[in-house]
């Protein structure tokens, strides 16, 4: 037992070490990455067809003096609020066809010349990123990622891994402890921080198991529990910033409260009873596939089912167990490339873990 934990600990240590840097990357990109925002009346917004080539076949919005493209996570927003159906909208955009671009943007002029509405735009170096209502509560990424940090630190909670796409944001920290719910399982717990500044996730905190043997991660639900809602903005862009100030303020608040008490020792001990009775929870594919069929797709589902009723003992812990059911789907996310989905995945492995679903996430 002395060599297993020898071992699990030299790798606790590697990925610490890697994590590390990981981290600081993380928090030089975020800073570049900060948004511009605009309260626009949905009647000033206009859609023209900017495609003149192969490598500039976009739909862009102005409004003002501005004119940006825009990116698929708000072109999806801005079908949704247009009644248009997303994957046709995006279709039409990307289209070599001059028609095609033109019918794109003819809709959804025609839709929002018509709307009385009014929405937050926001944007990132020239891209809008988020269309959004003006009732959207606005959460900086940026003063939430350094008070995650300074809370962590103040836990002893190292950072282990940081992610950042054109929409969402997360790092990870772990107690720099190994722990063995069941003989022979070394495992580190942590701290999972997520947000998006476009209406791609809530804000959310979660506790975190990463199994040292294959880096499988899983999370749990969620423990902060607040979404994007907010009162309406006024078009007095510097009233809004001072909203958006205040929110913000609030907002680090409860996460600073949050952090100590997901990695306090009665929920760590909490985590290893779930641990415990996921692993002996004894379980056939059949029963896992009904958990699972409405929350992974169909070439998920399958290649999650060979690594359930495959050989491997290593990446995923023996016997017909929910805890090897879930480590089947987090061997999935650690091999997925898509950062997004590959947090989704995890979410769904810590479902399996403590059978409670993630409603912050399904919301």
């Amino acid at each position: 037992m002395q060599n297993v934990t020898k071992s699990a600990v030299d790798i606790m240590q590697a990925k610490i070490n890697s994590g590390m840097a990981s981290a600081r990357r993380l928090f030089d990109e975020i800073e570049t990455k900060a948004p511009t925002d605009a309260i626009v009346k949905a009647t000033a917004l206009n859609f023209e067809n900017f495609g003149a080539d192969e490598k500039s076949q976009r739909v862009m919005v102005g409004f003002g003096q501005e004119a940006m493209s825009v990116h698929k996570h708000a072109l999806g927003q801005i079908a949704t609020r247009a009644g248009i159906p997303t994957t046709y909208l995006a279709e039409l955009v990307k289209s070599p066809q001059e028609w095609q671009r033109e019918l794109a943007a003819h809709m959804m002029r025609e839709h929002f010349g018509h709307d009385r509405s009014k929405y937050l735009v926001r944007s990132v170096q020239g891209e809008v990123r988020g269309f959004l209502s003006d009732r959207y509560r606005r959460i900086d990424s940026r003063p939430l990622l350094h008070a995650f940090a300074e809370e962590c630190h103040k836990v002893g909670a190292v950072p282990v891994d940081g992610g950042i796409t054109d929409t969402r944001v997360s790092v990870k920290a772990i107690l720099p402890r190994v722990f063995e719910p069941v003989p022979g399982e070394a495992l580190c717990l942590g701290i999972e921080w997520g947000n998006s500044d476009f209406g791609a996730a809530a804000h959310t905190i979660r506790p975190f198991i990463l199994r040292l043997w294959c880096l499988n991660g899983a999370t749990m639900e969620n423990s902060m529990s607040q979404v994007h809602l907010g009162r309406q903005m006024n078009e007095d862009i510097e009233l809004s910033q001072r909203t958006y100030a205040y929110d913000t303020k609030a907002s680090i608040s409860a996460l600073r409260d949050i952090v100590g008490g997901v990695l306090s020792a009665k929920k760590v001990d909490n985590l290893m009873d779930a641990i415990r009775n996921a692993e002996e929870a004894k379980v056939e594919w059949k029963t896992a596939k009904n958990l699972l069929s409405k929350r992974l797709l169909k070439g998920e589902l399958k290649s999650a089912e060979e690594s359930f009723n495959g050989p491997d003992v290593v990446n995923l812990p023996p016997g017909n167990t929910m805890w090897r059911a879930s480590n089947a789907v987090s061997w999935l996310a650690k091999n997925t490339e898509d950062p997004n989905r590959k947090l989704e995945l995890e979410r769904v492995a810590g479902e399996l873990v403590n059978g409670k679903i993630d409603r912050a996430e399904a919301a």
